[in-house]
């Protein structure tokens, strides 16, 4: 295991092998296509579908995700998860919990997402 440490190329390549429509940890696919843009999409399928939305080959320059397309990443991944439908149920505590799930599958950050949230909120009223 000391091959991984303060490698984030193996590391990556490890983790998210063989999964998302990524290659074995040997293709590198699952370094290549890791988290970027402020969703952090994830995955060589991910990053094949948002470049059909957006119009532009992202699987050949995954970095263009993070680089050109931060915000219509962020955007894609709303419209792919149906995570608007949850930002119409209200300006909420609930409704942020529930937005954190989706897009986080947990809650982890949660408290400092809310009272975020809720400056905010307070500054657009």
């Amino acid at each position: 295991m000391n091959a991984y440490a303060h490698n984030p190329q193996k590391i990556g390549s490890r983790v998210y092998a063989n999964r998302m429509g990524n290659g074995d940890e040997a293709s590198g696919d699952g370094f290549t296509y890791r988290g970027r843009g402020y969703i952090q999409l994830t995955g060589k399928n991910t990053y094949q579908a948002f470049s059909g939305f957006i119009g532009e080959d992202c699987v050949a320059d995954p970095a263009l995700v993070a680089t050109k397309y931060p915000l219509a990443s962020a955007a894609f991944f709303f419209n792919s998860n149906n995570i608007w439908a949850i930002c119409d149920r209200g300006a909420n505590d609930a409704t942020v919990t529930s937005v954190t799930k989706a897009v986080n599958g947990g809650t982890h950050g949660l408290a400092e997402r809310i009272q975020n949230f809720n400056v905010f909120i307070k500054a657009l009223s």
